[in-house]
């Protein structure tokens, strides 16, 4: 028996011999692992345990955005800022704005300057000396003489001069045409005591193109006489400078209170290259019986639309 024992004990030794020369490994129990575990490792653990190759898309690119407010400005003015907001009245109390410098003209138109292009609306800003009353009135005129628009301004200052702000609305036939904007001033008596204007270029469609105003200064100084001289003997010496719009001559009167016009001539005048001030002067004869308070005007009439272009006046007193 022990050598039947001792038999089946070889024959198992010749089998393990014989067989393959790489033996499988043996295999390690499996513990399962708790939920928690599983829980955290799903699904970015277990996702992320085998590395994986990720396509990444460039970021798109992007305007660097500027600090700060920019304004475009458009591209059909020259001025000025574009115009303010245009109010129904000048304002009844004065503002803290600085009054134009001694020498400055009567009425200042300061937008739109001379032939700036409009459509539809003129935009009116500038200062004057009220009239009487606080009062001023502007005009729109067509290459006509026609009245497109008026408008009576109440000038309200604690000043000398006072500033305004308008506007006039026209309508036109053609493609556009010569326009006259113009501002007057009465004395008491319902006299023009100053009167001033600017060409405009006046359109039906397009961009509207506002030029800058030019000289503020006073375009006509009268040398002599002076304020409230009084005069005698039937002729009125004047002389004095003047930057005339053109070469239409100038136009010197007496008017008294009633406006009868005491005396009126007319004087050749020539504009200088460089806008400078050219000299004048004229006799004015005048037939009076009483001592008379008159007004002295030297105005120059509009040479491309009937009317004034610019007056400027003084009074003085008359004696026979």
């Amino acid at each position: 028996m022990q050598r039947g024992f001792f038999q089946i004990c070889t024959v198992l030794a010749l089998l393990s011999s014989c067989g393959p020369a790489t033996v499988s490994p043996s295999l390690s129990p499996i513990l399962p692992l708790p939920a928690t575990t599983l829980s955290t490792m799903l699904p970015t653990e277990i996702a992320t345990s085998s590395p994986t190759l990720e396509m990444v898309s460039p970021p798109p690119e992007t305007t660097p955005i500027l600090e700060g407010t920019f304004t475009l400005e458009p591209t059909i003015t020259e001025t000025l800022p574009p115009f303010p907001t245009l109010t129904p009245s000048p304002t009844l109390e004065p503002t803290n704005k600085p009054q134009p410098v001694a020498g400055s003209s009567v009425i200042q138109l300061s937008i739109p300057g001379p032939l700036s292009k409009l459509v539809s609306q003129v935009g009116v800003y500038g200062s004057a000396i009220p009239g009487y009353g606080n009062l001023g009135r502007i005009f729109l005129y067509g290459e006509d003489g026609r009245l497109l628009d008026s408008e009576l301004l109440q000038l309200n200052t604690k000043y000398i001069w006072a500033y305004f702000l308008w506007t006039l609305d026209f309508e036109i036939q053609g493609a556009g045409e010569l326009g006259r904007l113009t501002m007057t001033t009465k004395d008491e008596y319902g006299r023009f005591n100053a009167v001033y204007s600017v060409h405009l270029l006046l359109l039906t469609e397009g961009f509207s193109v506002i030029n800058p105003p030019g000289d503020f200064k006073e375009r006509a100084i009268i040398e002599q006489p002076g304020p409230g001289d009084r005069i005698a003997g039937g002729k009125l010496p004047v002389s004095g400078e003047m930057r005339p719009f053109s070469s239409a001559p100038l136009v010197v009167e007496l008017i008294d209170r009633a406006r009868n016009v005491l005396a009126v001539q007319e004087v050749a005048i020539t504009p200088a290259p460089d806008d400078i001030y050219v000299p004048f002067q004229v006799d004015l004869p005048y037939s009076i019986t009483t001592g008379t308070w008159a007004l002295l005007v030297v105005r120059q009439p509009d040479d491309r639309i009937d009317g004034t272009m610019y007056l400027f006046s003084r009074e003085v007193f008359l004696n026979p």
